[in-house]
């Protein structure tokens, strides 16, 4: 049977939600969308359709990959925001002929890199990355779990942050969100997002979504740590969330101090991924 590979297009949406689902459902963390989360995504991940590619076996789309596109300090990134394959047409090759198809509109868009992200033991997908020229760049571990503190401490005041001044908050930093945490795509979601406050001096917050249990960022002041402000701010986000649930993704390893924070709140390190890059 011959296949066709070509961009998607709007009229794909349908068609693109069967084949995430179809490709994701025997993944090793089984994925599924419906079409309001795909239309979120495809909004909040910046995915451009002209970036993107299907194969098709007549009007069945048997695989895909879809990429968002920013701007980031002086460079065109392209992200990866996800790659599938339905069962029956794995080990034909056709991420490698995605790439071949798409590379060269990539060049003519003046793209400078590519990321992606992939679990860590998932070796045939890193290998198939690897043949195609990505390097492991980061590890991000992921968290989940019953937020166990209860913390009434009153170091800081909490009250709702309303207004993202990032640069302040980047002065918090320690580790660069992942693509899907990343400022960019917060400002679409607009999730809920609490500030600590020191005499009305914002010092700590934490970004986070009830509606899917989502934590985005968390980060506190280095002049303020080890002083129980990021406990104080789980515990008022623990009693927004349905169950006291939450999850962490996508966190860098070398953010040692965040992850034994979300350990000792009740997280659990569940999987890990790789952050690989391509450069054009």
């Amino acid at each position: 049977m011959i296949m066709l590979i070509r961009n998607l297009t709007v009229q794909d949406t349908g068609n693109l939600l069967l084949a995430i689902n179809g490709a994701f459902a025997d993944y090793v963390v089984p994925y599924q969308l419906n079409t309001d989360q795909l239309q979120l995504k495809m909004a909040s991940e910046h995915i451009q359709l002209e970036l993107s590619a299907g194969v098709f076996e007549q009007n069945r789309m048997v695989a895909t990959m879809m990429h968002g596109l920013r701007a980031i300090n002086g460079s065109k990134i392209v992200y990866n925001a996800g790659t599938g394959v339905l069962p029956e047409f794995r080990g034909q090759g056709l991420v490698g002929k995605m790439y071949e198809y798409l590379l060269p509109l990539m060049k003519q868009q003046q793209v400078d890199e590519m990321k992606l992200e992939v679990i860590e033991r998932n070796q045939s997908a890193i290998r198939a990355y690897e043949k195609n020229e990505f390097m492991i760049c980061r590890k991000f571990l992921c968290f989940a779990g019953e937020i166990k503190t209860d913390d009434h401490s009153k170091v800081a005041d909490i009250r709702p942050l309303k207004d993202y001044s990032w640069t302040l908050l980047q002065s918090f930093w320690d580790i660069e969100p992942s693509w899907q945490n990343a400022h960019q795509s917060i400002e679409i979601i607009q999730p809920k997002a609490l500030g600590a406050y020191i005499d009305d001096v914002l010092v700590g917050y934490v970004i986070f979504n009830p509606g899917n249990n989502r934590v985005y960022q968390l980060a506190v002041s280095k002049d303020h740590r080890r002083k129980g402000i990021a406990t104080q701010l789980f515990a008022e986000m623990r009693q927004q969330m349905p169950q006291a649930k939450a999850q962490m993704n996508n966190v860098d390893e070398v953010g040692e101090e965040l992850s034994w924070f979300l350990k000792k709140q009740g997280l659990v390190n569940f999987i890990n991924q790789f952050e690989m890059k391509r450069v054009i």
